[in-house]
This record gives C-alpha cells, sequence and structure tokens, in this order.
C-alpha cells in the first residue's frame, strides 16, 4: 500500500500545471482568434491545391500531410515568433505559459496518435520534455485539432485541454467569437501583458458541453 502512495504522490510531483477553462479564454483571448483565423486561412488554402490534385494523383497520407504543411506555415504567418519545432519534428506553439500541439482528432475530441511513452505522457500532463533543454516542462499542454465527417470534409476546429487521458474541456469558434461579452475580463481583471497563465490547481476542473 505504501509503495501504491508513494506511485500516486511522485506521479503528482510530475504533473504539468493544470489548466481551466476560464483561465484560458482569459490568459489567450487575444491569440485564440488568431488560431482560428490561421486555420481557416490553411483550410482554403487546403481546398484549392485538394481541388487541383486528381485522385489517383495523391499519395497516401496525402490530405493530411498537406493540411498538416498550410496549418504549419499559417501559424507561422500568424505567430513568427512563438512558434517551434519539438523533439521527433513534433510542431508547436508556444505562448503565454502554453504550449499548442496541432492534430487531427477523432469522434471523442482526442487526438489520433500512436501510442509511445511520449504520447501517453502528453495525455496525462506529465512532465517528460518535449523539447531539448527544455524549460516549458510545466507548461500545461494544450491540442488544436479538427476533425473529419463522413465526406471527408475538414469540420469542427477547437482547442482541447486534456488530463489523466480524458478530454477535460474544449474552446471552439463559438466560445471565441463570445470573447469580451461573456464577463470573464471583468470577473478576472488580469495584465495584457502578464507572461504566465491563470491556472486553477485547487478547483476541479471543467468540462465543456459538446
Amino acid at each position: 500500500m505504501k509503495t501504491n502512495l508513494q506511485n500516486f504522490s511522485d506521479r503528482k510531483k510530475n504533473k504539468r500545471k493544470l489548466a481551466s477553462f476560464d483561465g484560458c479564454m482569459i490568459d489567450l483571448k487575444d491569440e485564440l482568434p488568431l488560431m482560428f483565423k490561421a486555420f481557416n486561412e490553411a483550410l482554403e488554402k487546403y481546398e484549392v491545391i485538394l481541388n487541383q490534385t486528381k485522385p489517383e494523383s495523391r499519395a497516401r497520407g496525402f490530405e493530411a500531410s498537406l493540411l498538416n504543411t498550410e496549418m504549419i506555415e499559417s501559424i507561422q504567418k500568424h505567430f513568427p515568433e512563438f512558434w517551434r519545432f519539438a523533439k521527433y519534428k513534433r510542431f508547436t506553439l508556444r505562448v503565454k505559459g502554453y504550449v499548442v500541439l496541432f492534430k487531427k482528432l477523432n469522434n471523442s475530441d482526442k487526438p489520433m496518435n500512436i501510442k509511445t511513452k511520449s504520447v501517453d505522457a502528453i495525455s496525462e500532463q506529465l512532465t517528460l520534455p518535449l523539447f531539448e533543454n527544455d524549460s516549458s516542462l510545466t507548461e500545461p499542454i494544450l491540442f488544436f485539432g479538427y476533425r473529419k465527417n463522413k465526406l471527408g470534409m475538414i469540420i469542427d476546429p477547437k482547442l482541447v485541454y486534456i488530463d489523466e487521458n480524458q478530454v477535460k474541456w474544449t474552446i471552439n469558434s463559438d466560445d471565441v467569437d463570445n470573447i469580451g461579452l461573456t464577463g470573464f475580463e471583468e470577473l478576472n481583471p488580469v495584465s495584457p501583458d502578464a507572461p504566465r497563465p491563470i491556472l486553477r490547481e485547487d478547483i476541479a476542473k471543467k468540462v465543456s458541453n459538446k
């Protein structure tokens, strides 16, 4: 029993900071609209190139690779000082105390990944280094992702926070459109130059309505 308690304690020590829906909406109130704008621009370019490429000429993984490339370029355009490639060529946006990864999502809003030690650590918000000489070990990890419907159309872009291998909350375009109308700023005043996220480590995490 002591061993189990010790393992639980060690696991808690190795966790990244907890991120909340409200805190993220406040901290990234300027960045969230840009993320969705970057996605929409990437999607437009993706669709143009896709329509110009015959189906019989598309290699395996062509569509996913194309959208990923367009998304990287668009994020680099809108966040020129904050993008970075992490280990294993994993593209990231690191801004205001958050690390954002970009992934296609399944129907449960979880990233479609091959199970590895690194992937498991990210899903558990553990402090496994993402970068060489990593100084972001405590920064919460978010996913910006999208889904494909049965017709193959790209839909439902959203920001997702996963911890304990469970989706805790999401932010979609409707949430972003309501920034400034929800009373977040009035209820939770914060300097626009604040470098760190508002993290609520002693309250239950909020699960958004899907």
